[in-house]
């Protein structure tokens, strides 16, 4: 025992979890913070539109996400401080460019996307794009930092964006703003987190060289020799996104707004167990290392899925056995009467975020086979979430059944892997 407790003391790993958990506690908190305080000043409707615009954020910003890993792969790995910070700088422009692209598209679109999400303007569809490219100069810094294994700076960051992002958006809805102030509060905030990590990013080394090219549009000579690994990124962060979010998107078509809105409160609490644990992925890719003994790799993933049991099992437990006062302490009385899904998608969103910390393991030892895991699981979901969506019930069992697929097709893969590696160490053995 006093081993044991000596050891988890001398851990690096779990320090650096623990450092980056209670900061994730903490931005979980004030996020969800944000869900209950608005969906109290506006009413389902209104909080429907809000929950549909934050959906449409976690899908459309997937490429900054993409960016952001593979930066910090990028910096776990590279040795040439010079060569790395190249790399680094190069893909935010590229991002810059697609976010600024991003916007003119939505204005040219706009009234497309208010009819099909039933919108009475499309006004938040342009804030929520400005809000984008607010996103990208603190996606890469902090992502830098978080390479660099400064998961307290990066904690703070993220404290600083999800509070500012809580106290501008009520303040704009009190003056008035009503939907377009709850996501205007995001820009707002954006610019004060990356404000600060970008002052670290600076202290830790992100320069730019004296031979680095100036020029407003991307390098791609410098991008190209990653830009396959970032496909590879692409697919599974992709994927475990929309994994998590487009049931809202699909409730949000399919049904009235105050159904939508009721669903979206429901949803937006069964997220907690996501983001809760999202912290441990995190935490996991940058010290996951493609030079490390494979041994040294695996002994980090058990204690990532250690540490994922404690904090969501005793979570979903309460999800299912106290689903009614979850919803009415976090969301209030008027989302009760959508309560019992609260179980089922508590549910599925756990087997999700094991996916996600699945994923996240094999993309830092850049496996490509993960691709086809996740694309084929996505599918199933999706096609189901198609098929079957006559209730909001129906839309959460088609997600659940649909991520047990993708764990059963992860499951096969690993299987098949590992015969195949025996298969080919036993024909060099002879």
């Amino acid at each position: 025992m006093h081993r044991l407790v000596r050891h988890l003391r001398g851990s690096q790993f779990l320090k650096d979890n623990a450092i980056y958990l209670v900061g994730s506690i903490v931005v979980g908190v004030l996020n969800y913070l944000y869900y209950p305080v608005l969906g109290r000043m506006l009413p389902p409707s209104a909080f429907g539109e809000v929950q549909t615009l934050v959906s449409l954020f976690l899908q459309i910003t997937i490429f900054l996400s993409v960016l952001g890993l593979i930066t910090v792969n990028i910096v776990a790995n590279y040795k040439d401080e010079e060569q790395r910070n190249a790399v680094v700088l190069e893909f935010e422009k590229l991002a810059f460019v697609i976010s600024a692209a991003l916007v003119l598209l939505t204005v040219i679109f706009q009234s497309s996307l208010r009819q099909f999400l039933h919108f009475n303007s499309s006004w938040p569809f342009v804030i929520l794009m400005l809000s984008v490219v607010a996103t990208v100069p603190f996606t890469f810094r902090g992502a830098f930092v978080r390479g660099q294994k400064k998961f307290g700076v990066s904690a703070i960051s993220t404290i600083i964006g999800a509070g500012a992002k809580l106290l501008f958006s009520v303040l704009l809805v009190l003056v008035g703003f009503g939907t377009i102030g709850a996501i205007g509060g995001l820009i707002l905030a954006q610019v004060v987190a990356a404000a600060y990590v970008a002052w670290w990013a600076l202290r830790l080394g992100l320069k730019r060289g004296n031979n680095a090219r100036r020029s407003a549009l991307p390098d791609f000579k410098v991008l190209l020799p990653e830009l396959r690994y970032g496909l590879l990124v692409l697919v599974g962060s992709l994927v475990i996104t929309l994994q998590y979010s487009l049931d809202i998107l699909v409730v949000k078509h399919y049904f009235d707004a105050h159904t939508a809105g009721l669903y979206a409160g429901v949803a937006s609490v069964a997220r907690i167990i996501f983001f809760l644990t999202a912290s441990i992925a995190l935490v996991l890719m940058p010290s996951v290392r493609l030079h490390q003994p494979a041994a040294q790799n695996r002994k980090l993933l058990v204690k990532s899925l250690l540490l994922f049991a404690a904090l969501t099992i005793p979570t979903l437990l309460f999800f299912i056995g106290f689903p009614k006062f979850v919803i009415g302490i976090l969301m209030g009385s008027s989302y009760e009467s959508m309560a019992g899904l609260l179980p089922k998608l508590g549910v599925a969103i756990c087997v999700i975020a094991i996916l996600n910390l699945f994923v996240s393991y094999y993309l830092a030892l850049r496996r490509y086979g993960i691709a086809v895991v996740v694309l084929a699981g996505g599918l199933t979901t999706y096609g189901l979430m198609l098929w079957h969506h006559a209730s909001p019930s129906a839309v959460v069992t088609s997600l659940l059944v649909g991520s047990l697929a993708m764990v059963g097709l992860l499951a096969v893969w690993l299987i098949a892997t590992n015969v195949l590696k025996k298969g080919t160490e036993e024909w060099r053995g002879s």
